[in-house]
């Protein structure tokens, strides 16, 4: 599977990816063992150190590289796209994660909220793309075993899961991680001369979130 792995870095092309990784001095975006350990007892898998990783990854270039995996070697030709799999949309994952293991390839897919929460329309988009890109049970690609949970302060109560791919869950429930967040974070808001909240208010001000 080392040319899955190519293909999922040949497409990463997030401008974000590389400035980050060159500022923090981790290029590769390796992950620290605090959160690899995190994510193993999350999904119950043991990860290597030597792995794919990057942030923002569109799920146009994940169907592409898989695709290109199992059909083509990518460096030139026109395939169909009679399914409409590409959607020629900014769709992304928020982490994604790929090691080899033996024959086989993990794609671990990270959605993460801060200091905000899921919707259920937005998870029931993103859990549909799943299902067109990695099938009901996950296992469209032959050796290709794909992973999600989430990644957030607080395990979300409110989803709506009965309409996601079995593999997106594991034993009825959704994977998560904690992700710490400063417990007092300041938002701005435009606002009336009383404060009120007014999209068209020529005053602002601040309050906790």
């Amino acid at each position: 599977m080392k040319k899955l792995i190519e293909n999922l870095r040949s497409f990463n092309s997030k401008e974000r990816f590389f400035l980050i990784g060159h500022i923090l001095g981790n290029p590769n975006f390796t992950p620290s063992q605090a959160f690899k350990e995190n994510i193993e007892d999350s999904l119950g898998l043991k990860t290597p150190d030597e792995l794919f990783a990057a942030m923002d990854y569109h799920l146009d270039w994940l169907y592409a590289s898989l695709y290109l995996t199992f059909n083509g070697d990518g460096e030139s030709g026109i395939f169909t796209n009679r399914d409409h799999l590409i959607k020629g949309q900014q769709e992304d994952i928020d982490f994604i994660m790929a090691f080899e293991e033996d024959t086989a390839c993990h794609i671990i897919l990270v959605e993460a909220k801060g200091v905000t929460g899921w919707t259920n329309k937005q998870m029931d988009s993103k859990a549909s793309r799943f299902l067109e890109i990695f099938g009901l049970n996950g296992n469209r690609w032959p050796g290709v075993y794909p992973h999600f949970l989430l990644l957030s302060p607080r395990r979300s109560k409110h989803l709506n899961i009965t309409k996601w791919p079995s593999w997106m869950t594991i034993n009825g429930e959704v994977p998560w991680v904690e992700l710490p967040i400063p417990n007092r974070l300041k938002k701005v808001t435009r606002c009336s001369p009383e404060g009120v909240p007014d999209i068209a208010g020529v005053f602002w001000t601040t309050s906790w979130r």
